[in-house]
């Protein structure tokens, strides 16, 4: 079989025992100060909706704004609440006041029926903008999405920030087939961006691993590729959201492993082993889900692993990672097939064992796992900079970190033996949350598109 331990290890699976209680710190120095934000409790008017359940959707709001890379949520107080109150727009949004409370931004929501109206007021320029018409059900699965997409008009009203709040995540969830088993299987799950609503995809009661969501660049967001052993081999799939069973794709012997799409869908990256050698292959790709002619081998090399393709935004690179030099460490090329190799060009100098990299959306980042003191953390690589800087730090395996639409947030997995949770970080903020918890080992994550 494909070397699989070894590429495991190249994208990170395997490792010693951490404590799993103890918090994941954030190294990185932030480039952006976060801004002061105050966020009022929901006013209702007439509506057939609990305070509870506004309650919630509430807190919905406040995880988004606080979490958004841009904003920090202020404390409530009695006296802010009571201002407003006031339905004299004038009094209830005073410039001077809200700058004497050292609130940048203001937002206010108001319920009427099953409506919600925001108002945000920005005590910086002094201007008030108005969401309106954002209707609920009263389901909280459902309304959690408008308050999601509410965040992210606020966001790119404020700040023109990219959307982030109203997207998915793919993961894989690893669990003893049945209990007291000694069998593993793996089933493709996904989830909201702060990790709610969380559902099973797939049904194979096999071993399903590393989903990636096809870009949106034929209008559909729901479809994804993911690797099966449900044959025996590890093979590529094509699914749905809707419909989880998935197809068989590439049609090429051998063990495949880690599927990567480029962002314009043209082109499918992955690891195959049958030229005899763990190696790089590119195949072209159509927007409607099909191959296209043959994939070809970019990259070999004598007795090394290759692993963990990543297109550059425009497809014209690829960034992998190779044990060719001794440890694991990464390297670009060109995405396109020559005659002659392509001379691989080392990225990470820093580290001698990195895995499992991410290229930002933006283009100007790659985001991957290196060994600090034994120990796996985030890093960025930045390609305008040539600097790699350490994301995290701290006790505790953390892996397969993979950014959001908007090139600013990431989410990865931490890797223990007793447990494996995602969390979320964004540049801009020194705190990692953890947002799965439960039975099972959440592992690879990939964000979905906007």
């Amino acid at each position: 079989m494909l070397k699989v331990l070894l590429t495991l290890l190249l994208c990170g699976s395997l490792f010693g025992s951490e404590d799993p209680t103890s918090e994941i710190r954030v190294q990185l120095t932030t480039d952006s100060r976060l801004e002061p934000l105050y966020l009022g409790s929901f006013q209702k008017e007439a509506t057939p909706l609990t305070d509870a359940y506004l309650k919630e959707l509430e807190q919905v709001l406040k995880f988004d704004l606080n979490y958004s890379g841009h904003t920090h949520v202020l404390t409530k107080n009695a006296e802010k609440e009571t201002i407003l109150l006031n339905n004299d727009i004038a009094k209830a949004f005073e410039k001077n006041l809200w700058r004497k409370f050292g609130a940048a931004h203001v937002v206010k929501g108001i319920i009427q029926n099953s409506t919600l109206t925001v108002l945000v007021f920005s005590s910086q320029s002094g201007k008030l903008k108005s969401f309106k018409d954002v209707s609920l059900t009263g389901t909280l699965a459902t309304d959690r999405g408008q308050i999601h997409k509410l965040a992210d008009a606020i966001n790119e009203a404020l700040f023109n920030s990219a959307s982030f709040a109203n997207t998915r995540i793919l993961y894989c969830v690893q669990m003893k087939s049945s209990i007291g088993g000694t069998d593993w299987i793996s089933e493709i799950w996904e989830c909201d961006w702060d990790g709610k609503n969380a559902r099973q995809i797939t049904k194979e009661n096999s071993y399903c691993v590393t989903p990636v969501f096809l870009p949106s660049k034929n209008g559909t967001k729901d479809r994804f590729l993911y690797v099966s052993y449900k044959i025996g081999q590890p093979k590529i799939y094509i699914a749905s959201l809707k419909e989880a069973a998935g197809k068989r794709l590439v049609d090429l012997k051998g063990n495949q492993l880690l599927p990567t799409l480029s962002l314009n869908c043209d082109k499918l990256a992955f690891i195959c082993d049958a030229g005899g050698r763990t190696d790089l292959f590119v195949q072209d790709f159509s927007p409607n889900g099909a191959e296209s002619g043959r994939p070809k081998q970019l990259f070999s090399y004598p007795r090394s692993t290759q692993a963990s393709p990543t297109f550059s935004p425009d497809g014209s690179m690829i960034a992998f990672v190779s044990d060719k030099d001794g440890p694991p460490r990464i390297y670009v090329i060109p995405s396109k097939a020559q005659e002659k190799r392509a001379e691989a060009r080392l990225i990470t100098k820093q580290n001698k064992e990195s895995s499992c990299p991410a290229w930002s959306p933006d283009g100007t980042k790659l985001a991957y796992s290196a060994k600090v003191n034994a120990v796996r953390q985030i890093w960025v690589y930045d390609f305008k900079t040539g600097e790699e800087r350490q994301l995290t730090a701290g006790p505790g395996h953390k892996e397969n970190p993979t950014w959001a639409p908007d090139s600013l947030h990431l989410v990865f997995n931490s890797t223990d033996p007793l447990s494996s949770e995602l969390y979320l970080v964004n540049l801009n903020q020194p705190e990692a949350i953890k947002i799965t918890q439960g039975i099972g080992k959440k592992q690879y994550p990939t964000w979905g598109p906007k």
